[in-house]
């Protein structure tokens, strides 16, 4: 279901892949989020779902689409 893996950069910040057009993305999720939300693509400006999951340095952020098609 998930289009995307993401990498660890950082204190919050991740490399995400956009599972509409492919390009990779640096986002940055706050410490104290977790669960799902929506974000634009920087690019494509298309909707990702993130599921943000774990706290601390186990935290993971799963992309997928948010259009509807999932």
């Amino acid at each position: 279901m998930d289009d995307g893996d993401d990498v660890r950069d950082g204190d919050g910040e991740f490399f995400v892949t956009c599972p509409y057009c492919g390009e990779q993305v640096q986002i940055y999720v706050e410490p104290d989020v977790s669960g799902t939300l929506v974000q634009d693509c920087e690019v494509c400006c298309n909707p990702w779902r993130l599921r943000v999951r774990g706290r601390g340095d186990e935290r993971t952020v799963d992309v997928g689409r948010a259009d509807g098609s999932e």
